[in-house]
């Protein structure tokens, strides 16, 4: 009964707000949708059928257009807004619409003094995709052991439940390697930690998003509630980090001690930032900073990366037709570089290239990444105004399934959509770390991902194991659809059945 007066109350005064604040739409702004029911305005429809009611509200009010939803108006930017919107990062915040979903700077910036996006932007695009030449062996090396270890030989047909989970292991050993180094990588409970880390803050988010029916600032008040009492839900990862790495760490500045300018410097993160902080002594100040800025990148990295790895697999087991060209490829390259790929033979990987960007276009959210404006206002090319404050978010899909820019077949999966043949025999592809105005997924302007390059590899060189070790399929042999909720995809919870090629 108690259940049902909080209940009852909390209705009560999501109401009285709604009444007090009710949302005025000024000249020129995006048209608001109507909407038949006080508090929950849109909110139903962009839950469950977000997929058709976007593209209905496109249609009859044109872009950009607003919805009321939990609680506060967010403004929708379609193909011929999007553009505008990613190329004005002065105007439209990413970082600041992001951290309204998950609160990653007041999570992060207990442990880093001075928390910084753009810097560790930097730093993934010059550390990390700008050596892929440096990692790729060891990529190789920590995806077969993964491999190995999560799906076995399957002699016998062994049906994985749980793909996403099974993915983001795969992912996270490589990453452990590349951040915190070879040492620490070898760690089960690390690379275990990087793959909780994502599920923890999110729950932080989501176990309070329907206080936003009562204000939109009360979710992420309650959000962050615990942070304020020192109840950090990553902090256990901080201890962890301490046990496992602060040996390494001692070590490392001890041998830069010792050695002077003759210490040849590690390639991973943990030793560029060792080296950036010119520390002699390790304390907690140190160690806090470190853990961090590495597990800021824990947390950008792992998700994405394991996302595009678990739909590539659901599109590659339910797609049969694709099997042998694939395949092909992958052998040849095999062959050719003795089983032990380098950078440029991962370049080689054109089909399988193509394969993963139309799985990243056909799995793209409907509608996501939100930007504020933090400008006074702005004001696209047709006209319309949108006033500081206000959430715009992205709908994707009506760029990645556009006719405009892939024709009739823009709901169909074509692989070969993205290759180009000439008369002379020239063969031309669009890879799949290159944004642009038909490919949004990545972003685009300054703030696109700056380590798609490092996740489409690593997911590139991935598949080329998985598809020379194993036959797999649906359960059902056919294809299955993905999980759609709050205009975001999520990959299938069926399983998949792996088999050993052999």
């Amino acid at each position: 009964m108690a259940y049902i007066e909080i209940f009852c109350l909390m209705f009560i005064v999501a109401y009285i707000f709604h009444l007090i604040k009710r949302p005025r739409i000024g000249l020129n702004e995006p048209p608001l949708v109507p909407y038949r029911y006080p508090i929950i305005g849109h909110t139903y429809s962009v839950i469950y059928d977000s997929e058709n009611f976007l593209k209905e509200c496109k249609e009859k009010y044109g872009e950009p257009f607003s919805l009321y939803v939990f609680g506060s108006v967010r403004t929708y930017a379609g193909i011929d807004s999007i553009p505008e919107v990613l190329k004005h990062s002065d105007v439209f915040s990413f970082n600041e619409g992001a951290n309204k979903i998950i609160p990653v700077a007041e999570i992060f910036e207990q442990f880093i003094e001075n928390y910084s996006p753009s810097d560790i932007s930097r730093v993934i695009h010059d550390q990390i995709s700008g050596k892929l030449n440096i990692y790729t062996s060891r990529m190789q090396r920590e995806l077969l052991y993964g491999i190995e270890n999560l799906i076995g030989d399957c002699k016998e047909p062994n049906v994985i439940r749980d793909i996403r989970k099974m993915s983001s292991r795969i992912i996270a050993k490589p990453v452990a390697n590349i951040l915190l180094g070879e040492e620490s990588a070898q760690f089960d409970d690390i690379v275990d930690s990087f793959t909780t880390v994502e599920s923890q803050l999110l729950k932080m988010r989501f176990a309070s998003i329907f206080l936003s029916f009562i204000h939109v600032k009360l979710s992420n008040f309650f959000a962050t509630l615990p942070l304020k009492f020192g109840l950090n839900p990553i902090t256990q990862h901080r201890d962890l980090f301490v046990k496992r790495c602060k040996p390494v760490i001692e070590e490392r500045i001890h041998q830069r001690k010792e050695l002077g300018e003759k210490y040849i410097q590690k390639e991973d993160l943990l030793d560029f930032y060792l080296n950036k902080s010119k520390a002699d002594v390790v304390d907690n100040k140190l160690l806090n900073h470190l853990f961090g800025t590495l597990y800021t990148l824990v947390f950008t990295s792992i998700a994405t990366t394991t996302r595009a790895l678990s739909f590539a697999l659901f599109d590659y087991a339910g797609r049969p037709e694709l099997w042998n060209e694939l395949y092909e490829e992958q052998l040849k390259i095999h062959n050719e570089s003795n089983g032990c790929l380098s950078i440029e033979d991962v370049n080689k990987m054109v089909k399988l290239d193509c394969f993963l960007k139309e799985s990243l276009r056909y799995t793209t959210d409907i509608a996501s990444v939100p930007h504020t404006v933090i400008g006074d206002s702005y004001t696209f090319s047709n006209g319309i105004t949108v006033p500081k404050g206000r959430d715009v978010y992205l709908y994707m899909r009506d760029t990645s399934f556009s006719n405009k820019f892939y024709g009739e077949t823009s709901h169909d999966f074509q692989p070969k959509r993205h290759i180009t043949s000439y008369h002379n025999g020239k063969i031309v592809h669009s890879p799949a770390h290159k944004v642009d105005g038909s490919f949004v997924v990545f972003g685009g302007g300054k703030h696109a991902c700056p380590g798609r390059l490092f996740a489409v590899n690593e997911v590139k060189m991935c598949l080329h194991k998985l598809i020379l070790k194993y036959n797999f399929r649906t359960e059902n042999s056919k294809i299955v659809p993905p999980i759609i909720l709050f205009s975001v995809c999520f990959p299938p919870k069926s399983g998949l059945v792996f088999e050993n090629r052999n």
